[in-house]
């Protein structure tokens, strides 16, 4: 009998230390604690019992172990079943219990431990009716409880009446033992189990398959997924029955792919799975290989990536797409060119592309804004999406530029092709376009560029283009140039200019020369014209006429004038005491600074800095700048004149030369072009005109001066007709400011 009781404590150490062990890998699973310290607690118990010696002392004793026991099974199975231990109440209860069992041990030792082993059958058999009520892997756990406390049950009854108690002890060794394998397999299943509920919980579909291709674990989100019922219909199939359009063999190679020492962690791949209804649905599938009792596993995460897609085609489209018009962007359309070279490359058919250049649009954002300008450019979209033309791509560079491509089979038609798409658009574009106050008629430089005669791939096609629309626009606008290598070279140039101007200011490369202004019979000097002359390390001198339309056209002419006015207001500063006085100093202007919102204050800061007076200042201005911008330009001469500064009109009789415009605008001087003064000695109709010219503008209360004085008689007879002033290369040319010769006469 000692033998079977010491089995008995074996079997109970060993699984109380396992429960006891789990809870040391889990310290969340407290049950384990509790059921390990009670069934040692327990087998404390039964070992004193053993011992025999069962006096009052002795009883109490194993009463006191084994009522913790109970306790102890009792708050295990509370905790693990999830249910609340209010520790005050348990323990006033179990004292109680010690305290009835003493008493009773005291009157009847031999009815006392057969109570306690009638107790403990009643507590193994509520946690068994407790662990029951779980999932099915605790059926072997709990049935095993019950089968102990059945013989705990018998134990007591043999105990209280003195029966052989060995058989007991021998039924209660095994049932600890198969506790202990059902307690293993519970375990082993609640983590496998907590481990899937984890990869079904999550927000996408889990697989793991393993060496063979056999599906261990779906998760039902990838059966949702992928449509293919269930979770266990799709567990212990091949791998390949699942993934649509692979081979045994290709699923295999990705196993070992996957495997590979080498291989990145983790492993991810797109494939696209075929739905049994023939619908293609995009997967990404994010893998990691690992060992399982020594063979190796695969653990998929299969996500579907369709709003992916969806979003990324979307993000696409938008990214090859101009925001304002819908028509494809600079980038989209470069791209579509390149492809349509590369398929066209020894062939015979002719890529043609033509860029459209709105001329003269910033006038319309600066004078009606740039919502109006905005909608215009849409309206200029809808027009020439509504050609029809024969057009592979149309877009939109950004601001006023637009594209158009189309392709033309017979390379001896495709210049009159382009040339008759080209007359079109402008023939388009020229028919008023109405807006929500004004009806606008769009004027256009148009370069037409062929592929490959002017290059094989899409930058040195648009390169071709974009040089003949600087072309266009220099031979008068509203115009079509085809490309010619002349072009290419000129085109070339302005973009060294265009480049170069972006540091010249910084880099000091600017400076102002000085062209005298004389009195007519004195030949007092009374102002000067103030020129621009620019000089660059890399290109040397580049005349006026080479980068002034090119700053106009990007921009940079603010700020180059800017820097002119600030220069002229400081020179007129150092001059301002001379002996002889102070000089005016004239300055010329452009339609983009005038009708700049800023002008004003710019004149106004330059002359403040300098500390120059307002009337040492003339802004000058021509013809074309008051037609163009005439409201505008009415408000900045009236304020200009408000402030002190003098207003003369440059190169007069070059340009329209409408009284009109005269008499709106109050200028002080009149400025007659050399291009009457070379003739005015030699042709009487030169003569008169001039003559016409002077007498006009003293009409108008207008002094007059005349360019492009070379010769004494011309000076004399400019005199005689009544011309206040004279300026030319009789007095001086243009010189820096330390040379200018504070008395001029004619040598």
């Amino acid at each position: 009998m000692v033998a079977n009781i010491h089995l008995s404590m074996l079997a109970d150490f060993i699984l109380g230390t396992m429960l006891i062990f789990l809870w040391i890998i889990r310290r969340s699973d407290r049950h384990g604690l509790y059921w390990g310290g009670a069934q040692i607690l327990l087998a404390v118990a039964a070992g004193i019992w053993g011992l025999g010696a069962l006096d009052l002392w002795v009883s109490a004793l194993i009463i006191a172990v084994g009522t913790l026991g109970l306790g102890g099974y009792v708050a295990g199975t509370l905790h693990f079943c999830g249910k609340p231990i209010v520790w005050r109440h348990h323990a006033l209860g179990w004292l109680t219990y010690a305290i009835v069992q003493t008493c009773v041990a005291a009157a009847s030792p031999r009815l006392s431990h057969s109570l306690s082993i009638a107790m403990l059958g009643v507590v193994l058999a509520w946690c068994g009716w407790q662990l029951s009520r779980r999932r099915h892997p605790y059926l072997v756990l709990s049935t095993t409880l019950w089968l102990r406390a059945l013989t705990n049950l018998g134990f007591s009854v043999n105990m209280f009446t003195g029966s052989n108690l060995e058989g007991l002890f021998a039924i209660g060794f095994l049932l600890k033992i198969v506790a202990s394998f059902g307690l293993i397999h519970a375990i082993l299943a609640e983590n496998q189990r907590r481990i899937f509920d984890v990869l079904n919980g999550l927000g996408h579909g889990f697989l793991i398959r393993d060496a063979e291709g056999i599906v261990r674990f779906a998760s039902e989100k990838l059966a949702a997924s992928i449509a293919r019922g269930s979770a266990k219909e799709m567990v212990g199939q091949h791998i390949n029955s699942l993934a649509y359009g692979r081979t045994k063999e290709e699923g295999a190679a990705w196993f070992r792919r996957v495997i590979a020492p080498d291989a990145p962690r983790p492993c991810i791949d797109e494939v696209v799975h075929q739905h049994r209804d023939g619908r293609e649905v995009p997967l990404e599938i994010i893998s990691v290989p690992f060992e399982d009792r020594g063979e190796m596993h695969v653990l998929s995460q299969v996500i579907d990536i369709s709003e992916r897609k969806a979003l990324e085609a979307t993000r696409q489209r938008a990214a090859m797409l101009d925001d304002s018009t819908g028509l494809l962007n600079r980038f989209a359309f470069r791209q579509m060119l390149g492809d349509r070279l590369a398929a066209n490359r020894g062939q015979d058919e002719v890529t043609i592309v033509l860029l459209i250049d709105i001329d003269h649009f910033k006038r319309v954002n600066d004078t009606l804004g740039h919502t109006v300008g905005d909608t215009l450019i849409k309206r200029v979209a809808t027009r020439l999406q509504q050609l029809q033309l024969p057009q592979l791509a149309l877009a939109r560079f950004g601001g006023d530029e637009f594209a158009l491509m189309f392709t033309e089979a017979d390379p001896a038609t495709a210049h009159d092709a382009a040339e008759r798409f080209a007359r079109a658009i402008l023939l388009a574009l020229h028919e008023p376009i109405p807006l929500s106050s004004f009806r606008i008629s769009i004027k256009a430089s148009i370069g037409i560029a062929f592929a490959p005669a002017h290059g094989l791939d899409p930058e040195s096609v648009l390169s071709a283009a974009d040089a003949a629309v600087y072309a266009a626009k220099d031979r008068g606008r509203n115009r079509h140039e085809f490309f010619d290598e002349q072009m290419g070279a000129k085109s070339r140039d302005a973009l060294l200019i265009e480049e170069a101007l972006q540091q010249a200011i910084a880099n000091n490369e600017f400076q102002l020369v000085y062209q005298p202004i004389v009195d007519a019979r004195s030949r007092r000097l009374v102002k000067v014209e103030a020129l621009l002359r620019w000089r660059t390390p890399t290109l040397g001198f580049v005349g006026p006429d080479r980068f002034i339309p090119i700053a106009e056209d990007n921009g940079q002419i603010i700020s180059i004038g800017t820097w002119v006015v600030q220069e002229a207001a400081r020179q007129a500063r150092a001059w301002h005491s001379r002996p002889e006085g102070p000089i005016r100093i004239a300055v010329n202007v452009s339609a983009a600074q005038l009708v700049d919102p800023d002008f004003i204050d710019v004149v106004d800061r330059a002359i403040a800095d300098a500390g120059a007076a307002p009337t040492e200042l003339e802004i000058e201005m021509t013809e074309r700048v008051l037609i163009n911008e005439a409201d505008t330009v009415v408000r900045v001469i009236d304020t200009l004149h408000e402030k002190g500064l003098s207003t003369s009109l440059d190169d007069f009789g070059t340009g329209y030369s409408s009284l009109s415009y005269l008499t709106r605008f109050h200028l002080r001087t009149l400025k007659i072009d050399r291009a009457f003064v070379n003739g005015i000695d030699q042709d009487e109709r030169s003569l008169a005109l001039v003559r016409a010219i002077i007498a006009m503008g003293h009409s108008l209360g207008m002094s007059i001066v005349a360019e492009g004085v070379e010769t004494e008689n011309q000076a004399g007879i400019l005199a005689e007709l009544g011309c206040e002033y004279l300026q030319g290369y009789l007095f001086s040319p243009p010189v820096p400011a330390e040379k200018l010769i504070p008395n001029v006469s004619a040598a």
